[in-house]
Order: C-alpha cells, then sequence, then structure tokens
C-alpha cells in the first residue's frame, strides 16, 4: 500500500507535469486529433474509399477549424509562461509562429478536399504527425522536448515518404528512413556533450550560457555541430539535402507542399530562439549555411528536366533564405518570418497544387516539362494562376513575396552594417546573386507554357476549381498592397 505521503508526493509531481498545459491547448488537441483519427479508423475501416476520405477530411478539417480559434484568442490575449516543468515555453511570437502554420495546414486540407483528391489513413497521419512536431518545435525549452517534437515530425515525413510502394517510392524512401535514423542517433549524442558541459537541458537556464565563456570551445563546437547536423538533414539544408528531390517528387501536391513549409518554419523560428541564447559571435558559420544552401538549391534546380524536382530544388533554396533571418534582432527577425513565411507558404501551395496536374498532359504519367507545351490554349486560367504563382516565389511584384524578400535584404544589410563582415557581404551579393537565377528557372514553365506549341492539338478544357486558387492569387496580392494589416495582426 502507498503511504499517505507518497500519495501526496505524486499528486504534487502530476500536478507540475499538467502545469501551464492550458497555455499549449492548440498543440494537445492537435495530438488529440491525431490519436482521434486513429480511434475514427476503427469504424470507417472497410467503407468504400469515397466515404472513408470524407469523414477524414470532416474530422481534420473541423477540429482545425476549432484548434485554429483557440490559437487565434491565445495570440490575441498574449498567453505566455512555461509549462510542464519548463519543458515548453510559450510566448507572444511563438503564438503567432504556429497560428501561421495551423493556418497554412488548414488551407492545404480543405485544397485537397476541395479538389477532390482522397486521403488516407497513412495520410493523415502523416500530416498530423508533421503539424504536432511543428507546432512543439515552435515553443520547446528543453532537448528533451525538442528531440521529441523533431521526430514527431520526422515519422510524419517517414510516413508520407513511405506511401508509394512501387520501386521509385522504395528508392527514396528507404535511404531518407535510414538516415533519418541515424541523424537522430547524432543528435542525441551532441545533446549529450552539452548537457555534460552545462549540466542543464534547458535554453533558458543561465548555465546554457555560460559554457561559451568556461568550457573548452572544441567540445562546445563539437557538440553543436552535431546536433545542427541532425536538424540541416531534416530540414533538408546543404550540405545534408539529398534526400530531399528523390522524396518530394514521389509525392502528391499536397504532402510536397506540406514538407516543404512546416518543417522550415518551425525550425526557423527553433534558430532564431536558440542563437540569441548564445552569447558568442556565430555570423560566420550561419552565413556559410545559408550561402551554400542558396547556391545548391538555385543551381540544382537550373537544369532539371521534371518539374516536381525543380520545385524540390528551390524549396531547398528557400530554406537558405529562411536561414538568413538568423543574423538579425529577435524581434525584427521574427515579424519578418512571419511575413515570408505567410507569402511563401501560400504561394507554395498555389504552384504545387496546379503544377501537379502536369500529369493530366502526360502520356505515361511523368511530369516532364515538354507537357506544358501549348497550355494556355487549353487551359488559359490555370495558366495565368500558375504565372502568378511563379512570380510570387522569384519575389516580383505584385506579389507579397516581393516584400518579404526586401525586407530580408533589408536586415541582412543592417546586419552587415552592424557586424561589417566578409561573410554577411557574401551573403547578401549570393542571395542577390541566387534571385536572379531563380528568374530562369522559375519562368521556364511559363515559357513552355505561353511560348512553345504542342506537337498535338490541344481542345479547350474545363478548368475545375480554379475560383479558389484565384482567391490565394488574390491573397498573394494583398500581401503587397496591405502589409500593415499583417504585421499588426500578429500582436507582437
Amino acid at each position: 500500500m502507498f503511504s499517505a505521503e507518497t500519495l501526496a508526493g505524486l499528486s504534487q509531481k502530476l500536478d507540475q507535469v499538467v502545469q501551464g498545459f492550458s497555455l499549449m491547448l492548440p498543440e494537445l488537441l492537435v495530438m488529440g486529433l491525431l490519436v482521434l483519427g486513429i480511434f475514427a479508423e476503427l469504424f470507417i475501416h472497410g467503407k468504400s474509399e469515397k466515404f472513408s476520405s470524407s469523414w477524414r477530411y470532416f474530422i481534420s478539417l473541423i477540429g482545425l477549424l476549432f484548434v485554429l480559434a483557440l490559437a487565434f484568442q491565445r495570440l490575441q490575449n498574449g498567453l505566455h509562461g512555461f509549462a510542464s516543468f519548463a519543458l515548453f515555453w510559450i510566448t507572444p511570437a511563438s503564438n503567432a509562429i504556429n497560428l501561421l502554420i495551423l493556418a497554412l495546414g488548414f488551407l492545404i486540407l480543405l485544397l485537397s478536399q476541395i479538389t477532390e483528391k482522397k486521403i488516407s489513413i497513412e495520410e493523415q497521419i502523416g500530416f498530423f504527425s508533421i503539424l504536432s512536431g511543428s507546432l512543439l518545435t515552435g515553443i520547446s525549452n528543453h532537448w528533451l522536448s525538442l528531440f521529441l517534437s523533431i521526430e514527431l515530425m520526422s515519422l510524419g515525413t517517414y510516413l508520407l515518404a513511405g506511401i508509394r510502394k512501387d520501386s521509385e517510392g522504395a528508392r527514396a524512401a528507404l535511404p531518407y528512413v535510414l538516415f533519418g535514423m541515424a541523424t537522430s542517433a547524432i543528435f542525441l549524442y551532441g545533446v549529450s556533450f552539452l548537457y555534460g558541459l552545462s549540466g542543464t537541458m534547458s535554453f533558458s537556464n543561465p548555465a546554457f550560457t555560460r559554457i561559451f565563456s568556461s568550457a573548452d570551445p572544441l567540445f562546445v563546437g563539437i557538440s553543436l555541430g552535431l546536433i545542427s547536423c541532425a536538424l540541416l538533414f531534416k530540414m533538408s539544408w546543404a550540405p545534408l539535402h539529398p534526400w530531399s528531390p528523390d522524396v518530394l517528387e514521389t509525392l502528391s501536391a499536397p504532402w510536397m507542399a506540406w514538407i516543404s513549409i512546416a518543417p522550415k518554419i518551425a525550425v526557423s523560428w527553433l534558430g532564431i530562439r536558440l542563437i540569441h541564447f548564445i552569447p558568442t559571435d556565430i555570423s560566420l558559420y550561419v552565413a556559410a549555411l545559408a550561402i551554400l544552401t542558396l547556391l545548391i538549391g538555385n543551381l540544382g534546380a537550373l537544369n532539371q528536366k521534371h518539374t516536381k524536382r525543380l520545385l524540390a530544388y528551390s524549396s531547398i533554396a528557400h530554406g537558405g533564405f529562411m536561414a538568413m533571418i538568423w543574423l538579425s534582432p529577435a524581434k525584427e527577425a521574427t515579424e519578418a518570418l512571419l511575413f515570408y513565411g505567410l507569402t511563401y507558404g501560400i504561394s507554395t501551395i498555389l504552384v504545387f497544387f496546379l503544377a501537379e496536374n502536369s500529369e493530366e498532359n502526360a502520356a505515361e504519367g511523368t511530369d516532364d516539362l515538354n507537357f506544358w507545351k501549348g497550355l494556355s490554349k487549353s487551359q488559359p486560367i490555370k495558366s495565368l494562376l500558375l504565372f502568378m504563382g511563379f512570380i510570387a516565389l522569384i519575389g516580383l511584384p505584385p506579389a507579397g513575396t516581393f516584400l518579404a524578400k526586401i525586407t530580408y535584404f533589408s536586415l541582412l544589410w543592417e546586419s552587415m552594417q552592424a557586424r561589417d563582415s566578409i561573410a554577411t557581404i557574401t551573403l547578401l551579393s549570393v542571395a542577390i546573386f541566387s534571385t536572379a537565377i531563380s528568374v530562369y528557372y522559375y519562368l521556364k514553365i511559363p515559357f513552355y507554357i505561353y511560348f512553345k506549341k504542342s506537337e498535338v492539338d490541344q481542345a479547350i478544357k474545363t478548368e475545375k476549381n480554379m475560383w479558389i486558387f484565384g482567391l490565394i492569387a488574390i491573397g498573394i496580392i494583398l500581401c503587397l498592397i496591405a502589409p500593415n494589416e499583417i504585421f499588426n495582426f500578429w500582436n507582437l
């Protein structure tokens, strides 16, 4: 039998575990939706594919709508504080980041249902795993909670990457899963180094900051390097990016877009938080990471002859842009990341959904660029919207991404003046150069659409669901016309 003192102590410990859970209700409910989706499968399994898919969308969209309302309320009320032994740290900035990720996830699911894409139980679990991991990454304040959050996010990508059972799907998924498991071990090894040096696993603990002045710089560098390698691989940042094009080209548009958006925003925000706990200047390493990722992403996209691989390499390049923001002050960096994440996210969704339909023109189901020839004759509205999407990904007016990139360049310019560093100057030059390169490969598909003649006669097709993509395009333009309303909305 348990003594009264033991029971009282247990009750106190349980109170500490759930302390602050009211601050992270959106994140907890998303994990609840993940569990609910699994249990709901007990009742819809064996039904027709259409019936099962409809119920999965119903559960997911209704649940996410409720979670969005709670996240919006949390943002407006400015709730903040620690939760569960300070494993999680909820701040106004993390509230804004997580609301953005939730909104983009809801948009992807809504578009998938409108465009009549079926959703399997594996896809539903993969989607919510990535969403849960991204949200928890945004509020993690402890190496243990961060590791579990990153792994939850990775499990979702493993599941989505392994859905295709053909040889191409296996070829892409197997190396990714194996190397992903290896980098998880590398991450834990780096964390063990940091814990041994500092005696704490909390980011906000002063002991974590003190190790940069008291511990051996070699061991500090090794531990941070091991952790960084794991994060770079999972987020497809160079030089640990090779898995990304192979995996993304095997996915359907919703999951290709989702993997390209949510983890990058979450880890970019994580970088903003972590870097400002590090008192030493690491701008050289950040600049080198961003330069390498920008060059590999943009130069790798130049000679691609398949639509999805081209977009996969462009996704790597945008990851380099997001890493640039780590050189700026925390508040300005967070505001810039929110605006860039919003405009880049909806632009990516627009292009990826429209670009997947290139397979309609393919005799053998490929996505070769030649199948875009003459699309403007048969599908003029889709062609125009796709052109708008590529303009947005380049960062040209009238798209809101133009202002997002200008903001990034302005902050980088200020950082360059403050540090007077060769690395920062080089990064700014490479960022401008890579943007110029992106004009060539992003406009390659519009060139095929408007200036290449199809070898076969193409009849005018009925363009279904273009209204929803038109609304997204209008939203991208409104981001440029009314940016102040967006910046004020975040309430930072």
